[in-house]
């Protein structure tokens, strides 16, 4: 009896370190864990320059504007738990004019861990979330009064993760990722196309946003636009100050 005791003691024993060692290699590190919030770096004294190129359409007129706009992260500060950042916006019309001394904009970005919050004019939207992921769907109008996203066609989503890209200026991008905002096209009333493009190690690079509205008579020929617009916004430079 006192052997049989002795070894279902040991088997005991032996199953709960292998019980312990499986649990061991089972663990996951947090910091080991991608959560790809270098896809938009948090620091002071970073700055990207983009070239934009802005054509907005109404019944009468179209306006054609083409300038360069820098965003520098100015300062941060602790509001509550989390670290704001401030992020001073300039634009100017030509390359070899100065920067304007004083930002035309100012707005904020904050990092929630799971998601990053971008403040523009005085709206809220979720620019990304984390982790980030193929596919991801998300609303990023929730923490703003524009409502509910509802169509199936109109959405945030995350796409070709990690994916490489090519500027038109020949810089090249390893790990990319897409973050679509609209995705509407009806041949007779409207298209809405809009998305953004976000690389590791540098934040937002590109936005490419059209949103055209067609006229409704029969008279002009069919997608012949009424109003909209169509706005391309691309990096060309970056780096800290």
């Amino acid at each position: 009896m006192k052997r049989s005791i002795n070894f279902f003691l040991l088997t005991m024993c032996c199953l709960t370190l292998v019980f312990l060692h499986a649990c061991k290699l089972q663990t996951i590190d947090p910091e080991t864990v991608d959560l790809g919030y270098d896809y938009y770096p948090l620091e002071v004294g970073r700055y990207i320059i983009y070239d934009e190129h802005d054509i907005v359409y109404n019944s009468v007129t179209t306006v054609d504007t083409i300038y360069n706009v820098k965003e520098l992260i100015h300062e941060s500060y602790l509001e509550g738990t989390e670290n704001k950042f401030v992020i001073y916006h300039y634009a100017k019309k030509t390359t070899d004019a100065d920067w304007p001394i004083q930002p035309d904009s100012v707005w904020t970005v904050v990092n929630t861990t799971n998601q990053l919050i971008r403040t523009e004019s005085n709206v809220d939207y979720i620019k990304l979330v984390f982790p980030v992921k193929e596919g991801k769907t998300w609303n990023g109008n929730a923490k703003n009064t524009m409502g509910e996203i509802t169509s199936s066609d109109k959405f945030y989503k995350m796409t070709n993760l990690n994916q490489p890209y090519t500027a038109p200026n020949g810089m090249v991008y390893d790990k990319t990722l897409k973050m679509t905002i609209a995705n509407q096209s009806d041949p007779i009333v409207s298209m809405d196309i809009r998305y953004d493009l976000y690389a590791r190690g540098i934040g937002f690079i590109k936005k490419d946003h059209t949103t055209y509205y067609y006229k409704q008579d029969s008279s002009y020929p069919p997608q012949t636009i009424d109003f909209g617009s169509h706005k391309v916004m691309e990096i060309t430079s970056y780096g800290k100050e």
